[in-house]
């Protein structure tokens, strides 16, 4: 999604909202949190910083953590297994849905042998099998909570929900409701008929997200708005203690009806200062922690555990955050947005001429912590490895300069007046984009092209952005979960300034982009169609670098601590369902 604050967010095209802020020390928590009496063998414990404020309820969450906990207790119609690459496989579903010969009309049988978890929601009958209305009344509730939860990536997909959303929050309807929704329909107990506005094969990825999570109606009509520290779910742990946002404990539940899980228990638990994190750690008591770049060189070194985690069953995980920093050139703009090849040398000799290296050095980040963005997908998305040698990002100020020189914009001079071309450039007002503009400023200056940058408030940039006349403004995504199809979308026409998180800021809209979009949406994400939705990825990047109708700027990079006397699996991390997957080292 378009980042807000920080980079460890989900995804969202919010154009570069907040500066990202490295974290050197946790603030105190705001409570104390007990302490276990001793470490478990039987438990597996994550430890959090007390800045985070997860929520059990799954329709108004945005945040990983949430996403984490929320999948560790409830369940959704698809999940991600693990493997070596992203893999959609049936959980609350029986199958892989059947889709009408249009692609409209989406039929999901229901595995009917799930039950939810013991509750006095159910009066004396404690529990009840899974039932179709109850991933309706589910999917109406979270489209009421809207962009307060995580509904924006379904929006405009399921016939009549929007206009549902709409009216019942008008109403502050945030209960279950009987009002027909046309696209939502529960035939019979075992079958989910969803009605589509257009053909979306990709909708199983996004049913896998925990914020689709299916709860019973009467968890929704009893608990309302207490579902932030209650859970009714069907998954493999339950709900066991909750203490005022900083300590959540789940216990296995011995009537799941699929593979029991590893551990007893699951607790997710806050600790406040590094200390703390660290002598949790190192006593055994905790399996996972977070890993600030600022203590990095106390407990690693080459990527392996030393100083006082030396010799210790310690894993060091590295990796980049699965989203990037961008700037999007306006293509309503006849100039800098032309689809001729002179406008295409124009906009990759713009995109050459940026030193993303500089730009970190001068913003005081890391390097060892940030990088260039140099492929046109993100980490973490399935299929990324399909543009990493188009080189889209590099810089190359003798290219650039070549590239223009055979292009109608020799020097860097408009033909049409003879005089320098000038970029004029919209962004927000925080400190980190000033460097972003001196640098493309500087960049800029080597070509003969000219630069005038506006500022305009924060809070009201992506709003300004899509009525804007400017001819570049800043953006950035990070995937809310792995498939193409949720960074793609970015540069599908229909999104051109659409004012929804998934906006195509560029205004990119190209025949052949969109006829491969459209075919890659057709295709269920099973093992059958890899191969195509592969193939089709690629051409799709492509397009894209050869279009540059963004230029890809920085990327930042994490790390945690995790025990190695556990076997984790293999998983895209925002992916969030992991814990059930867990084993215990043989």
């Amino acid at each position: 999604m378009l980042r807000r604050a920080a980079l460890v967010l989900v995804a969202m095209v919010c154009t570069f909202g907040v500066q990202m802020a490295t974290v050197a020390q946790v603030a105190p928590a705001p409570a104390p949190v007990p302490a276990p009496e001793a470490a478990d063998a039987d438990a597996l414990r994550i430890a959090y910083p007390s800045n985070e404020s997860p929520s059990l309820d799954p329709h108004a969450i945005r945040d990983p953590l949430s996403f984490r906990i929320v999948a560790t207790v409830y369940e959704t119609l698809y999940m991600y297994a693990p493997g070596s690459e992203a893999r959609i496989v049936p959980c609350l579903a029986k199958d892989f849905p059947q889709t009408s010969e249009d692609g409209l009309t989406v039929t999901i049988k229901l595995d009917t042998s799930a039950k939810f978890h013991p509750s006095a929601c159910f009066g004396d009958a404690r529990t009840r099998a899974l039932k179709a209305s109850d991933v309706v009344h589910s999917f109406k509730r979270l489209a009421v909570y809207g962009d307060n939860g995580m509904y924006w990536m379904a929006h405009g997909l399921i016939k009549g929900l929007d206009d549902y959303a709409t009216k019942a929050r008008y109403n502050m309807q945030y209960e279950t409701s009987d009002t027909e929704v046309e696209g939502l329909k529960a035939s019979d107990d075992q079958t989910l008929v969803i009605t589509l506005t257009r053909p979306y094969a990709p909708l199983v990825s996004l049913l896998a997200h925990p914020s689709f999570s299916v709860l019973p109606r009467e968890a929704i009509d009893t608990y309302a708005g207490e579902l932030r520290t209650r859970a009714v779910g069907t998954g493999p742990y339950r709900l066991n203690a909750v203490a005022d946002e900083q300590l959540y404990v789940f216990k296995r539940w011995a009537d799941f009806r699929g593979e029991k899980p590893a551990f007893e228990r699951v607790t997710f638990t806050v600790r406040s200062f590094w200390n703390e994190f660290m002598q949790g750690y190192k006593s055994g008591e905790l399996h996972e922690m977070p890993l600030w770049p600022a203590y990095y060189d106390r407990v690693a070194k080459d990527g392996k555990p030393a100083g006082e985690l030396a010799d210790t069953e310690t894993e060091i995980i590295t990796q980049d955050e699965h989203g990037y920093y961008f700037l999007s050139f306006n293509m309503d703009d006849p100039v800098w947005g032309a689809m001729d090849e002179d406008g295409r040398a124009l906009r990759r000799a713009v995109s050459l001429c940026m030193d993303r290296d500089d730009l970190l050095v001068n913003a005081g980040w890391d390097t060892r912590w940030a990088s260039a963005q140099a492929g046109v997908f993100p980490t973490g998305m399935e299929f990324q490895d399909t543009g990493s040698e188009l080189e889209f990002g590099a810089f190359d100020t003798k290219l650039a300069k070549k590239l223009l020189d055979g292009s109608k914009y020799k020097g860097g001079l408009d033909p049409a007046t003879g005089k320098s071309l000038k970029l004029s450039f919209l962004t927000s007002d925080v400190s980190f984009y000033d460097q972003i503009v001196n640098g493309l400023r500087d960049g800029l200056k080597t070509l003969g092209i000219k630069l005038d940058a506006k500022y305009v408030d924060g809070s009201e940039y992506r709003d300004i952005v899509n009525k804007s006349e400017e001819q570049l403004f800043t953006a950035g995504w990070f995937l809310d979960y792995p498939d193409p199809e949720n960074f793609l979308q970015l540069f599908w026409s229909e999104n051109a300034a659409n004012s929804q998180e998934f906006n195509n800021t560029a205004r990119y809209r190209s025949d052949e982009f969109d006829k491969l979009f459209l075919e890659y949406e057709r295709l269920t994400p099973n093992d059958q169609n890899q191969p195509r939705r592969r193939e089709l990825t690629a051409a799709m990047a492509r397009e894209i670098a050869k279009d540059q109708p963004i230029i890809p700027l920085v990327r930042r990079r994490e790390a945690y601590l995790r025990t190695s006397s556990v076997t984790w699996p293999s998983m895209p991390r925002q992916t969030y369902n992991d814990i059930r997957f867990v084993k215990e080292k043989k």
